[in-house]
Formats: structure tokens, sequence, C-alpha cells
């Protein structure tokens, strides 16, 4: 949503500055994950590489170079904006920050002013080189830090009742687990992760919200805790 996934390689400052001056503005305490767009996703679907097939290698340092180019560029965003990111690479979270569980780590930093910033990527898992997407980091970070909410700011204005462009405006895990989701076509599985990590997320009592990262003033809303235009899943 930040990049234009039609045009390989294309930041969308505005979008990006938008979004980040709500959340410079916002005064919450935000852990702020990116995903590939038209960097990282580009590179990896070139080369094979998605979530479910694994990858002997080949395109992996370049897809892991177009995901750093991207958030360098993020990261740039947010400075200009009196933000303070601290960008790292999400394989941190799976293991140790330090010599410290990484939720305390993250926590350390949210303390000191600091807005971790982290980032869907390519890593080796027992078979292979695969995608560890932005949604499943997300996942990851809600169970360490158990916020109040989760934001998904997308191209699309929320999640569609099937066939139509009308929203749904309220889902439950259960309700997501009975409705009928289009597969994404990119390297991590586009709506249908998404629907799937925001069940899993809700289970753990946390809200979940998907709005449209171009309507700034309902992503503010989301971020706050206010009514918003969009879908929100809660447990």
């Amino acid at each position: 949503m930040i990049t234009d996934k039609s045009k390989p390689f294309s930041y969308r400052s505005d979008v990006a500055s938008a979004l980040v001056e709500e959340i410079a503005s916002s005064d919450e305490k935000v852990v702020v994950v990116h995903g590939g767009g038209s960097y990282g996703h580009t590179v990896a679907k070139r080369h094979g590489i998605s979530t479910t097939t694994p990858s002997p290698g080949p395109g992996v340092s370049e897809t892991r170079a177009a995901m750093y180019e991207l958030d360098q560029l993020l990261c740039k965003s947010m400075v200009e904006f009196k933000l303070s990111p601290y960008p790292f690479a999400p394989f941190d979270l799976l293991t140790k920050a330090g010599k410290k569980p990484a939720g305390t780590w993250l926590k350390s930093l949210l303390k000191a002013n600091l807005t971790p910033v982290t980032f869907g990527d390519v890593t080796l898992f027992p078979n292979g080189f695969r995608v560890l997407s932005g949604d499943t980091i997300l996942y990851e970070l809600a169970k360490m830090l158990n916020p109040d909410r989760c934001v998904f700011a997308m191209d699309v204005d929320g999640v569609y009742e099937w066939n139509s462009r009308v929203i749904i405006q309220e889902l439950t895990p259960s309700k997501i687990r009975r409705t009928q989701i289009l597969p994404g076509d990119d390297a991590s599985g586009g709506m249908k992760s998404k629907l799937e990590i925001a069940a899993k997320i809700a289970a753990l009592g946390c809200e979940v919200c998907f709005v449209s990262g171009y309507r700034r003033n309902e992503f503010a809303k989301a971020l706050k805790g206010m009514d918003f235009y969009g879908t929100l899943v809660r447990g």
C-alpha cells in the first residue's frame, strides 16, 4: 500500500508520509510492520519464493536487499515527521534480542520513545528459504506485546462481502472461518492470509482493524480505537 504493486520498485512517499504523520500525532506507542510491496514481492515472485514454496537459495539476497531498500525509505519518511524509527530484522523476534526476551526488548524501545520498525523477509526453514510474511510477524508481536489493537492499512476499504463491494463492518474468528475468501496472488498470500492471521490475533483478545491507507482520517480513527470506516475483527 505504501508502494504501487503494478510498478516494480515504486515507493508512494505521499501515502507513507500521510500515515506516518498520523502515527506521529496520535501519541500512541506503535510498532510498525510493513510488507514487501513492489519491492520484495516483485523479486520473490520472480524467483519463485513464497510462504509455502521453499527455495534453495537463488534470489534470496536480491529479495532481502529489496526489502531493506523499502525499509530505509519508510524510515526516512518517519524521521521527517519527528518519529524515531528503530528498524530491525524480523528473525530477532523468533529468537532473542540480545539477552532479553524479544517482548521485553520491544517494550524497552517503546519506553525510550523509539518506534520499532520491521518487515516481511526471507528466512531459512529446514527445507529451504521461504517468505516470513509481515502478517505472521504481526501475530508474533501480538502474542509478545498484548496490544489493544492491530491496524492493517490496506489499498482497499476493508473486507468485502463475497462478490460485492459491500464492506463487512465486523467479523469474529468463527465467522472468518466460515467466510469465502479469495486467495491472494502475492508472495505472502494476500487477503486470505491477513484474515487467517486476524482471527488468531482476535482470539488473543486484541481488536484487528482493516482500513484503507488512503483514507488518513479513517486510519487515524482506527489507530486511536475510535469508530472507523472499514472492518473490525474481534473475538
